[in-house]
């Protein structure tokens, strides 16, 4: 039975608890239910490890109901993460905190007010996100994704940067970089090598630790080169004034309620206090910081996630920032650019209101969620059942404009790009 279908035949005897809770009540529907995450997830196994996974699937589960029943504007599902073990989910991290402390407090020169919001994924000035994979090698990741916007603002060009190239040969010699690293390391091995970075494009990714062939490669720092980094004070109005002229490679604590992010603005309570996953902060609103993960594009909302602002805790995100620092070099970089994100946020909301609802439009299904309106092998259903959630009412798919910060995608439903 189709995962979808499931949900619905429990949703409409559901009010204030999340649909997915029905479902583990029973332990038929439960196992129809992890019987369609294994499809949707290309996943088999032998007997004796599926009765392993399909524990940590309910498991999982059930705190993706528990999640959803808070409330909050942050929404969670079922991903790749929710039949993994422990260990498991350590290889999809990689920051190495030891003998690293949180920044420390800058003494605040006069600076000027940075703007109210900046997006740099809208602005086309953010790749596309990536995968590390099952490699520790958040680090690279965090590391390149610092310098991108910081170099575009330099030559005018979007660089897809070789996290490879920081893979291989940062800790050549002394250790295998996918059991984790400091993102200001790579920085700092840019700068002892002439400021250099190789772009993907001559040095791919492999997901592994191999021998270092930065020398080998073209390098991609044309218009300007590394030549240290900064840290930012261990403040948010540090790290959004930082954020304000590029983009930031960030540290904080993933735990499993963070793993199962779905889409929203998420704040986090289940921390503990210690930093283990390295990413980019690529903008903000006065509602939310933006972050781009490397877990691919299905996870979070293509790939990225929203932190609550004037939130003090969200995990540690503002207490290790860092950006490099570029010299220019007085050479255009005449290569054009590589290929920006599609994904481009509201810079308000999660999801902008239909301007003309219908007010006779209602869900048939209680607790309808947005994650829902991304199952492209449950679109008719979605529609049948999620009408006002998912934006398939009234005026919805005309050939009217479409709502601010939404598109119409090929169905002619208007949504925002990622949900296209």
């Amino acid at each position: 039975m189709k995962i979808f279908l499931v949900i619905c035949l429990v949703a409409a005897s559901l009010a204030a608890e999340d649909v997915l809770r029905g479902i583990l009540r029973s332990p038929k529907m439960t196992l129809e239910l992890y019987g369609d995450f294994k499809s949707q997830e290309h996943l088999k196994f032998l007997a004796s490890e599926d009765r392993m996974r399909f524990r940590l699937f309910r498991s999982n589960a059930q705190l993706v109901a528990q999640a959803n029943e808070e409330g909050g504007s942050a929404i969670f599902g079922l991903n790749f993460f929710s039949a993994l073990t422990e260990d498991e989910k350590q290889q999809y991290l990689g920051l190495n905190v030891t003998g690293h402390d949180e920044n420390p407090m800058h003494v605040a020169s006069s600076l000027s007010s940075p703007p109210e919001k900046k997006l740099w994924t809208n602005e086309g000035k953010v790749t596309a996100v990536k995968n590390q994979g099952s490699c520790g090698s958040c680090w690279t990741f965090g590391a390149v994704g610092g310098l991108e916007t910081r170099y575009h603002g330099v030559s005018g060009k979007l660089r897809n940067f070789a996290e490879q190239e920081y893979l291989d040969c940062v800790y050549e010699g002394q250790r295998n970089g996918c059991n984790g690293g400091w993102p200001d390391n790579c920085y700092e091995y840019s700068k002892k090598n002439g400021g250099r970075l190789a772009s993907t494009a001559d040095y791919a990714y492999a997901g592994k630790d191999g021998s270092c062939k930065g020398s080998s490669k073209p390098d991609a720092m044309v218009a300007a080169k590394i030549v240290g980094y900064t840290s930012v004070s261990p403040t948010e109005a540090a790290n959004i004034q930082a954020l304000a002229s590029g983009s930031l490679s960030v540290a904080f604590e993933v735990t499993s309620y963070f793993q199962q992010y779905r889409g929203g603005i998420i704040k986090d309570t289940t921390c503990t206090g210690r930093p283990n996953h390295a990413v980019t902060a690529v903008g903000y609103t006065s509602n939310f910081v933006l972050v781009k993960n490397s877990w691919g594009s299905k996870w979070g909302e293509s790939g990225f996630v929203k932190f609550a602002r004037g939130y003090p805790s969200n995990c540690g995100l503002f207490k290790y920032s860092s950006y490099p620092n570029l010299d220019t070099t007085g050479q255009s970089d005449n290569t054009p650019s590589d290929k920006a994100t599609d994904y481009k946020p509201s810079e308000n909301d999660d999801v902008t209101p239909n301007p003309k609802p219908d007010p006779n439009c209602t869900d048939k299904a209680t607790n309808c969620h947005l994650d829902w309106c991304t199952w492209e092998n449950w679109k008719d259903t979605v529609k049948e059942y999620c009408q006002k959630t998912c934006k398939f009412c009234g005026d919805d798919g005309d050939d009217g404009e479409c709502a601010s910060g939404t598109i119409r995608c090929d169905d002619g439903v208007c949504r925002h790009e990622h949900m296209c």
